[in-house]
């Protein structure tokens, strides 16, 4: 049988077993076909990954017997997307596809031109969906640390508070491509910020440059909101593996 990937909601260090009930169970059983005595990797966001076995399943919930344990740490450069809300399944598949590049943050935003609900309980909810979203990309690209998802701020308190050392934010306008742009190689932390559907207005261009963020280009193409998150994302990583 083939060793399946779990993300558990609960830490496991220095325990021998482990319970897996609820959304987990139904994931680990419904979804991934698990069996007993298939081999199992599980992770709980802690930097330790455990070789485990399921040892039992029953109406409701699993049992794993954890068989070993092994640590990595966190990677040191830092990378967050910033990036206006919009329609899905444009943010779902920016969420999924920058966890399974190796996003360290995401920061929501609403802009002028985002297209959003109000509703604090719609936001709450969105953000749980975009949490088990980021989960499952996380298994099927064997992240040991999951990407931070905060809580959605507006654009001028983002501004503000963003203390990379790279601040970027791609502009169709601008004539500076990204591969011209000079990192910092030491302990790289970089926040690349991405403009809605409609682009940022002139003066949300203007009020980030006035705060550090440097503009750049992606080309001369117009890209979506996710294809433009996902392009510049995969050239930091490039920068950060050299």
């Amino acid at each position: 049988m083939r060793t399946i990937r779990v993300y558990s909601s609960q830490k496991l260090a220095n325990k021998k077993s482990h319970i897996f009930d609820g959304v987990e169970f139904h994931h680990i059983k419904n979804v991934l076909k698990a069996k007993e005595n298939q081999k199992v990797i599980t992770f709980d966001d802690s930097g330790y990954v455990y070789e485990a076995v399921i040892s039992k399943i029953f109406k409701k919930e699993c049992e794993i017997q954890i068989l070993d344990a092994s640590y990595q740490e966190q990677n040191k450069n830092f990378t967050e997307v910033a990036f206006s809300i919009c329609k899905n399944p444009c943010s779902d598949l920016l969420i999924q596809k920058t966890t399974e590049l190796g996003v360290s943050s995401l920061q929501p935003l609403i802009t002028k031109n985002s297209i959003y609900n109000i509703n604090k309980k719609s936001f709450h909810n969105k953000l749980e969906h975009w949490k088990k979203i980021s989960i499952n990309a996380a298994e099927q690209s064997e992240r040991i640390y999951l990407p931070e998802i905060k809580e959605i701020k507006d654009l001028e308190t983002y501004l503000k508070e963003c203390n990379s050392s790279n601040k970027l934010v791609l502009d169709t306008k601008s004539n500076d491509m990204i591969s011209k742009y000079k990192f910092s190689q030491k302990n790289l932390s970089t926040s690349i910020l991405v403009g809605p559907e409609g682009d940022f207005t002139e003066d949300e261009y203007k009020a980030a440059k006035n705060l550090n963020f440097f503009s750049v280009s992606l080309g001369k193409n117009i890209l979506r909101v996710e294809t433009a998150a996902l392009s510049a994302l995969s050239f930091i990583k490039l920068i950060e593996d050299q």
